[in-house]
């Protein structure tokens, strides 16, 4: 297997926690279960992205870059939640 598509496959396998998390949150917390779809989501995206770039080097940064941007915006969206439920917001 190629080291694009290896790098590809791991990431779409490291996808799998969020998904199951955002399950569990499901009824109890909507929004955090929402969120941590979307971060599976972006992780899938990412994943099709190096997949898509084969190998190159230009084209696999790109893909690092906007993947980390995603995921890690998408954290703060989490950490943001968790503050506010723990202030006692909704």
């Amino acid at each position: 297997m190629a080291d694009g598509m290896f790098a590809a496959a791991l990431i779409a396998l490291t996808s799998v926690p969020a998904f199951l998390l955002a399950r569990s949150f499901r009824h109890d917390r909507p929004r955090m279960a929402t969120v941590l779809r979307l971060v599976g989501l972006a992780m899938l995206a990412g994943a099709l992205g190096l997949a898509w770039a084969g190998g190159d080097r230009t084209r696999t940064l790109a893909v690092a870059v906007a993947m980390a941007l995603a995921v890690n915006g998408l954290a703060v969206a989490v950490l943001v939640d968790v503050i506010r439920r723990r202030r006692g917001g909704t």
